[in-house]
């Protein structure tokens, strides 16, 4: 508790150039940033992107901000904006019984695998691909087994634009 016969305290207070305020309560130990509903979305998207870079390179830092990156998101969506291009572009997608059959006939027309090989391996890459930012394990799943090449037809069968959820 503050002594009453000293004058309060008022936070620091910095106003930044796309709207966002950020104040330091000096009462307590804490940091309140404000800013619209779009900015708080793009800066989900920069921590999402930090920790996947931080994961894939392998750093010594605890850059797990998933869980930071997917609160600004939804706050953002809370506060009325609309979801932001690259976010319309990580919407799940429904790989469709034909892309399947296009993507295994490109992993058959390469690879020597059975019928039952050939439809899990298009099946989990597609499952993957049902999965919010799946993206990145789809594409791995199918490099795993085929060439770069084989790799690519297969993926781009799979993740048409045609088959995208979420109203795009």
């Amino acid at each position: 508790m503050t002594n009453p016969t000293q004058p309060p305290v008022e936070p620091v207070r910095l106003a930044l150039d796309f709207g966002e305020v950020i104040e330091v309560e000096r009462t307590v130990p804490a940091v309140v940033l404000r800013m619209p509903g779009a900015r708080v979305r793009q800066l989900g998207l920069v921590l999402a992107a930090y920790t996947k870079v931080c994961r894939l390179v392998g750093l010594e830092v605890d850059a797990e901000e998933g869980s930071v990156a997917w609160a600004l998101d939804t706050a953002g969506g809370a506060a009325g904006a609309p979801p932001s291009e690259e976010q319309v572009g990580r919407l799940p997608l429904v790989a469709t019984s034909g892309q399947r059959m296009i993507a295994a006939a490109a992993l058959r027309e390469r690879e020597g695998f059975d019928d039952t090989t050939m439809i899990a391996i298009v099946d989990a890459a597609a499952r993957w691909l049902a999965e919010e930012d799946g993206r990145l394990y789809a594409y791995a799943l199918l490099g795993a087994v085929t060439d770069e090449p084989t790799q690519g037809r297969a993926y781009a069968a799979l993740a048409s634009p045609r088959s995208r959820t979420g109203g795009r």
